[in-house]
């Protein structure tokens, strides 16, 4: 792999162990006045079962609780791990400077580190630099604590009493999610769930980190508004892919006005979502829209069974409800397993007439021996060779004799199969939650509402198929020499002129028409005698980005006469210099793009090309470098990609070698991107024999503007 440049800084990173699972805390502003942060987080650490050593400070208690009080943390026999700082936003500096002297090993801030008329160096910089200096991490400010599930040690200040410990690990942005998270569905059950505020010191992908380095971690949840540090993000995720560990994310910012009240709520800047989105495509990260789809997709894959190649086998006691489970699947590219003649043997051996084994099966007849007929065919489907995960699929949410019964099916066929079992309610609301605990402690997920569980199912085949996916092999870059050539090339202030655009793809593997550059119309004819009739005649002035907007691209000149007329008339309008190509085949047009972003660096895209990029709007956007596999994909999920097979007249095209191409382009990004502000190949011609760029706009970062700043004047 190459090396991504843009990314950020990566720093040292601190542990963590000092601070989440600490063996001695010590409450800095302790009280047990009723209402107050630290009477409920004293309350909450005892809840959870900390077994360290704990103590308290308030210079004005000699004890609260039964517990004895010092008066300051120099105070201590020694250093706590953990320093938790209940003081007000005025007091804040000075005691987190005092835990420093005194070698506290980390801390953790509730408050939201503001103060009125705070310059010029903010608090929240302040208590930043005395944390850093002093190599603490810190957990805040303006956050909710942690609840290390898996230690026995909750350090917030919301009373939830004891938590059971879990498979899943989750981070979020938002406070009242994260308490939503924690405490309102036991279903979900954690190692550690993090509310990291502003991330003074360590950030989401620390956490991250930490997680990982945890066995009973299966799987990573993340409500993000932004992510501070990139190339430990980056990292983070590379992990997860090598430890096979799926990592679900909801992630705020898509919209402008979301974006902005992130930034004013917490200080995050957000990011440009397509630059979060190729990211998460480029890791595998399952990209959820809701909590909800968030929470179902966690249940299921965070249970301990894998998912094998194939499909989806369900059961139902409804034949509405198939109809309605199979449209979900249809809208949302779920493919169902074709069941071999086996299985639909022993289905059609426990069914009653006239029901048909298929799947998705509707298994509800008369309702006589439903028992067995549920368990063993639900039994069946999931163990037919072609089935990933299998749904047990009903409305069985209050506590009736019968839904009981329907958890004891799920459990007996889920204890008979190696397959992941489920259970899957068509409504969202269950009225009677307790009635769920039986199927829960037996490993077996409860989903929510049938298109949260379709939700679920996609995300859970998306990510056995991207681990499941061989290496990627991207390639290898121009020689050295080239590259240094074109970066000092680049680093310049003089635009880069077409002719040198056609040049530097073709320097990495891009196939290009000839190309060369002419002022005059003794050049411009001899130009077009070289190459070879017919050829294109193109505008080459300064400034013109959009070259058939004022008729400034002649095509299928044929002879010396049609060029110099065209160039003559180019000249009167638009100025001498063009450049003379020779004529590409037609074919699909498609086109690629290069950006900057400012936190992961440079990124392509792939879309529609010609006149139907802004029409169309459709474009996948990448994180470079990757190989023709993964380039693949992304074209496959383009809105023009049946173009690609043929329509009527249009022949159909070579999409390996529109991979290959884009694959290059994403090593020019990787080897040059950081010199580049913007570019533009627009469009590249797709064709039964191969892909060829025919125009191509670079412009430097050494320019001082993007493309589409200068567009704007």
């Amino acid at each position: 792999m190459l090396h991504m440049d843009g990314i950020g800084v990566q720093t040292a990173p601190l542990s963590l162990t000092p601070l989440l699972a600490p063996r001695s805390i010590a409450f800095v502003g302790a009280t047990d006045r009723e209402g107050s942060f630290g009477k409920s987080a004293l309350a909450q650490l005892r809840a959870g079962g900390f077994s360290g050593r704990v103590d308290l400070i308030n210079p004005n208690r000699r004890e609260i609780d039964g517990m004895p009080c010092v008066p300051t943390l120099a105070d201590l026999s020694g250093p706590p791990d953990l320093a938790i700082m209940l003081v007000p936003n005025d007091r804040l500096e000075a005691q987190m400077q005092l835990a420093a002297q005194v070698g506290a090993r980390s801390a953790a801030i509730f408050s939201s580190c503001y103060v009125d008329d705070d310059n010029p160096i903010p608090l929240t910089e302040r208590i930043r630099t005395i944390a850093l200096e002093a190599g603490m991490p810190l957990c805040g400010a303006n956050g909710n604590g942690f609840f290390n599930v898996a230690a026995n040690t909750h350090v917030a200040w919301y009373g939830l009493g004891r938590l059971e410990p879990g498979p899943i690990g989750l981070i979020s942005h938002s406070g009242g999610l994260f308490l939503t998270f924690a405490g309102d569905d036991k279903r979900l059950q954690y190692n550690l769930i993090v509310s990291p505020g502003q991330e003074l010191v360590i950030s989401l992908a620390d956490y991250m980190h930490y997680m990982l380095d945890q066995p009973a971690t299966r799987v990573i949840a993340l409500f993000a508004e932004t992510v501070r540090n990139p190339e430990r993000f980056i990292a983070a995720l590379e992990r997860a892919q090598q430890q096979e560990v799926p990592v679900v994310a909801l992630k705020v910012g898509r919209t402008a006005e979301s974006a902005r009240l992130a930034k004013s709520h917490s200080g995050a800047m957000t990011g440009d979502d397509d630059a979060y989105e190729a990211v998460f495509s480029r890791y595998g990260v399952a990209r959820v829209r809701t909590p909800d789809e968030l929470a179902v997709t966690c249940q299921l894959l965070s249970q301990p069974k894998r998912f094998h190649p194939g499909g989806l086998g369900a059961v139902l006691d409804s034949g509405g409800a198939r109809g309605l489970l199979i449209d979900l699947a249809a809208d949302l590219g779920i493919p169902f397993a074709q069941i071999d003649e086996t299985t639909r043997q022993k289905l059609a051996a426990h069914l009653e007439y006239p029901l048909e084994p298929i799947n998705p099966l509707d298994a509800w007849g008369t309702g006589a021996g439903y028992h067995e007929i549920f368990r063993d065919t639900l039994t069946a489907i999931a163990d037919d060779p072609d089935t990933s995960v299998a749904l047990l699929i009903s409305n069985i949410g209050l506590d009736l004799p019968m839904n009981r019964d329907f958890y004891e099916i799920a459990k007996e066929a889920s204890a008979a199969s190696e397959k992941p079992i489920a259970i899957a309610m068509n409504f969202g609301r269950i009225p009677n939650p307790e009635i769920l605990w039986s199927a829960i402690d037996a490993g077996i997920p409860v989903l929510d509402g049938i298109e949260n569980a379709m939700l679920a199912v996609k995300h859970a085949m998306r990510h056995r198929d991207f681990i499941a996916s061989p290496p990627d092999d991207v390639g290898g870059c121009p020689a050295p020499e080239v590259i240094s050539a074109w970066r000092q090339r680049l680093g310049s202030k003089e635009p880069l002129s077409e002719a040198e655009g056609m040049a530097l793809l073709a320097a990495f593997g891009i196939e290009t028409p000839r190309t060369i550059a002419a002022d005059t119309l003794q050049a411009a004819g001899d130009a077009a005698d070289a190459i070879g009739y017919p050829v294109v005649l193109k505008t080459a002035m300064p400034g013109t980005f959009h070259k058939t907007d004022v008729g400034g691209v002649r095509v299928g000149l044929a002879d010396r006469r049609s060029i110099e007329a065209a160039y003559t008339d180019l000249d009167g309008r638009l100025g001498p210099q063009v450049t003379v190509q020779a004529m590409i085949q037609a074919g699909v047009e498609l086109s690629l793009g290069l950006v900057r972003d400012e936190q992961f660096g440079p990124l392509v895209s792939i879309g529609a090309g010609g006149i139907f990029v802004e029409l169309l709007r459709d474009r996948k956007v990448l994180l470079p470098p990757f190989g023709p596999a993964f380039a693949r994909s992304a074209i496959d999920a383009l809105k023009v990609r049946p173009l690609l097979d043929g329509i009527r007249n249009v022949a159909a095209v070579d999409v390996d070698a529109v991979a290959k191409v884009l694959s290059r382009f994403s090593i020019l990004a990787t080897a040059l991107g950081d010199l580049v502000a913007e570019a533009d190949v627009n469009p590249i011609i797709a064709t039964a024999t191969g892909c060829t760029a025919a125009d191509a706009l670079f412009v430097q970062a050494a320019m001082g503007d993007s493309l589409s700043s200068i567009e704007g004047h």
